[in-house]
């Protein structure tokens, strides 16, 4: 088990950011493993055909395989505005002693094809896997990406509600299964045991939309400690947006009825446009028909104005 001990400047200090190369790396992982005739094989066929056979690709995977990853290379972000650039950035600048630590930790439970192990030897490693990554960025994420960070977003956008409103307990409630808040600690459940005390440092809470079910976590140095959780709505990346299978779209019309059942998390009217593929000023039409339908509400979160599903929305919607 992890225990993570937190004191009371922590809830002010700890925040949440998106992670691209995380998000890469796992997507990666996945497809390796992923059977062809999968939705996400599919989803992915053509843009995985063109880097499956790059050796820098799959060292990626191999890096992040299961019980322990490469910390290094998927850098724990500064914040909700990371940028692929800029984890990349991180990477190809990471110490040396801190890359060979980790490499240490990955071979000592799996080892590595002659042909990553020859990537990994390379004076130029670090270089070559962000040059590597970068080509899988272009070739599986970029054109997605808009879309998996506005679902991102909206999980950040309620979570950190929960944490300003309600604290740890709240905002760690329903993240997973193996996390727990014990009243002065954070614990998750895990095969190794380790006791980090954030002492002020806070603590990083990245959602993930391609981790699915799993949980990851870090809290050695030189990283800040971090859990990356599973996000909430993942599943709407891969849904065709705007497109409900359900009655509703005879009665709203299938861009509302879509928006409809995108609200069961608040969102802002650029997230929805991301989700949708529309505009933002055709999403903020719909948003209004609703709205004076009262299926909706608007309110404001900070500085932005996100909409919600009132009580007959819900009920329209089927919650």
């Amino acid at each position: 088990m992890i225990r993570i001990d937190v004191g009371p400047a922590d809830v002010a200090a700890s925040r949440f950011a998106v992670t691209p190369s995380f998000e890469l790396a796992v997507l990666v992982r996945t497809l390796f493993a992923a059977a062809p005739a999968s939705a996400l094989a599919r989803r992915f066929a053509t843009g995985f055909a063109r880097v499956r056979d790059d050796p820098a690709v799959r060292t990626l995977a191999y890096l992040n395989g299961p019980q322990v990853g490469a910390s290094f290379s998927v850098p724990p972000p500064a914040g909700m505005g990371q940028t692929i650039e800029d984890d990349l950035a991180v990477l190809r600048s990471v110490p040396a002693e801190v890359v060979a630590r980790e490499l240490d930790d990955i071979r000592a439970l799996r080892r590595p094809s002659p042909e990553i192990a020859a990537v990994l030897r390379d004076a130029r490693f670090t270089h070559l896997l962000a040059d590597g990554m970068a080509r899988a960025w272009d070739a599986l994420l970029a054109p997605n990406w808009a879309r998996v960070r506005a679902v991102l977003e909206r999980d950040v956008r309620f979570r950190a509600e929960r944490l300003s409103e309600v604290g740890w307990s709240g905002a760690l409630v329903g993240m997973h299964p193996d996390i727990a808040w014990t009243g002065d600690a954070i614990t998750i459940e895990r095969r190794t045991a380790a006791t980090e005390a954030l002492r002020g440092r806070g603590l990083l809470l990245v959602p993930s939309v391609f981790i699915g079910s799993g949980l990851a976590a870090t809290a050695e140095a030189p990283w800040q400690p971090t859990i990356v959780y599973p996000c909430r709505g993942a599943g709407l990346v891969f849904e065709d947006a705007g497109v409900p299978t359900d009655p509703l779209a005879p009665l709203l019309g299938r861009t509302r009825a879509g928006l409809l059942l995108a609200l069961a998390v608040p969102s802002s009217t650029t997230q929805l446009a991301a989700l949708t593929g529309a505009s933002t000023g055709a999403t903020g039409d719909h948003l209004k028909v609703l709205l004076d339908a009262g299926l909706v509400v608007r309110s404001r979160l900070a500085r932005s104005v996100v909409y919600g599903r009132t009580p007959l929305g819900d009920a329209l919607a089927g919650s």
